[in-house]
């Protein structure tokens, strides 16, 4: 059975993009005549707000934030406190996911810096960043190294925490419709919100019923990713869902925040039964109708030379076809591939430290004097898989370093290690991320890819040289960024949504 390291990671983003609860002061007026007052009017400090987080009914982690006047550069600023924990069960492994930030925008909610501390890996990423006149710099580390950038932003930038504030502070009119500028904090940069005020509900918290607003969040990002927040009109958020994977936190006391956790498998809920034959592992051929119940097949699949789609009129029912590529080794560039239209696959990441010198001697090891791309990257999967012995689910997402120290992992540190030997060696390689068939069902999956005159998927996961065709490639980035989050599309367009079925 293949694990599922892209939904963890998906999890980690989607929670932090809707606004945390908090209580307001005089905001029940404002609510219903959408007027605007200062700082001091609408928000009680200090306050302090838990949630309990559940996945498909049960409870899998909480989330908490405190909220508080603090000084920022000689400057009286909000300090905002946050963190949230998850533990998953993947084969009967737990993995622990954590994530805490710090963040201090001034009283017109500008931000104006943060730092996040997130373990997915077994080992910190920490994440600096400092916002001035348009402007982000960050500052990233992880396994010791340190990254720096700065790009530029819309200056009208807010935090995900304020999103429910700032709903509050327009006034809660149903109907009412805007756009913000969200700085996410897993891909590093801008993201369009649309905010949306939708009805008025009645939700029980404590044994009282409150009326409560309905307001819906749509990320500008990856199709469009939804989350909804019941708000009470003096700011107390009592609940929010997020995604397809039927997550909900829902405010509670800290007592109950922190109690005992349920039993959540991320793998056994998450995997696709096929109709029709079972595919067969190993088979060069794989033909299938598939169903997206929503959304768009053209923006789910990838169109490449091994993989091709044909849609129907709906774009929501189509032909899938995936083959395994004719690889004539004599004729694969030799080493180092220096073309510069592949120079970005040859780059190293935040995750994959292609140019750390314990990956380069490794890799050098393990090819020799070979100079043939196809030969030494076959040369590269076979030392993965055969040296990757623990091949276990108690990492979220290892960086090919900790990998390679550690020699334990799934299928993302299986990907990760083997796409850093190879762009260390000059074989521009990158991230696959979709689908593969095993034993009973297809599951989530990470491969690598590699530039050998052609691009050929391999698979040191399962010991496959190229992999077979089975492997569904889906939605995602061709060029990984600094957070991998792009690699989670295909899931978020396709879990519960998709349907399977082999064709002779």
């Amino acid at each position: 059975m293949i694990p599922i390291l892209v939904t963890s990671i998906i999890i980690l983003t989607m929670i932090p993009v809707v606004s945390y609860g908090f209580t307001a002061g005089n905001s029940s007026s404002l609510a219903k005549e959408g007027e605007f007052g200062k700082l001091e009017q609408l928000i009680e400090l200090p306050q302090e707000d838990w949630m309990n987080l559940m996945i498909m009914g049960i409870k899998a982690g909480y989330a908490h934030v405190f909220m508080d006047r603090a000084e920022y550069k000689g400057e009286e600023m909000i300090k905002i406190r946050s963190e949230m924990m998850i533990e998953l069960k993947r084969a009967g492994l737990s993995l622990q996911l954590s994530k805490m930030k710090e963040a201090y925008l001034d009283m017109d909610l500008s931000p104006h810096y943060f730092i996040s501390t997130s373990n997915e890996t077994g080992e910190d990423k920490v994440v600096e960043g400092r916002i001035e006149n348009g402007t982000v710099t960050l500052k990233t580390t992880l396994s010791g190294k340190t990254t720096e950038e700065s790009k530029a932003i819309p200056k009208d930038i807010v935090f995900e925490e304020m999103l429910g504030f700032i709903a509050l502070k327009n006034g809660l009119k149903i109907g009412d419709r805007y756009d913000l500028n969200v700085f996410n904090l897993e891909l590093l940069q801008p993201v369009k919100t649309t905010v949306v005020v939708e009805c008025e509900d009645v939700i029980e918290y404590n044994g009282e019923k409150k009326n409560v607003f309905v307001l819906n969040y749509t990320l500008d990002l990856m199709g469009g990713i939804q989350s909804r927040e019941w708000l009470g009109p003096d700011g107390t958020t009592y609940k929010m869902t997020m995604g397809a994977m039927g997550i909900e936190m829902i405010r509670t006391d800290k007592e109950t925040a922190l109690g005992e956790i349920g039993d959540v498998d991320v793998i056994i809920n998450t995997k696709i039964f096929p109709q029709g034959e079972p595919p067969e592992s190993g088979s060069t051929y794989f033909k299938a109708r598939v169903t997206l119940s929503s959304g768009d097949l053209a923006e789910t699949f990838m169109n490449t030379e091994r993989q091709e789609i044909a849609l129907s009129s709906d774009s929501q029912t189509g032909i899938l076809q995936v083959r395994t590529l004719d690889i004539a080794e004599q004729f694969a560039p030799s080493l180092p591939i220096t073309d510069r239209e592949l120079s970005e696959f040859l780059n190293p990441t935040v995750y994959v430290q292609a140019d750390d010198e314990s990956i380069k001697k490794q890799a050098q090891e393990i090819i020799g004097g070979e100079t043939n791309s196809w030969r030494a990257a076959t040369l590269i999967c076979e030392w993965v898989h055969e040296n990757i012995k623990d091949k276990n689910l108690k990492v979220g997402f290892g960086s090919a370093k900790q990998t390679l120290e550690s020699l334990e992992g799934d299928c993302t540190e299986h990907t990760v290690l083997f796409i850093a030997l190879a762009r260390a060696v000059g074989i521009p390689s990158r991230i696959c991320a979709g689908l593969v068939y095993q034993r009973d069902a297809f599951y989530y999956h990470f491969w690598p890819e590699v530039y050998v005159g052609k691009w050929v998927s391999m698979e040191p996961t399962l010991g496959q040289i190229q992999a077979d065709a089975t492997h569904i490639q889906l939605a995602g980035g061709k060029l990984e960024s600094e957070s991998a989050l792009e690699f989670g599309e295909g899931v978020l367009r396709t879990l519960n949504r998709l349907q399977i079925e082999r064709m002779q």
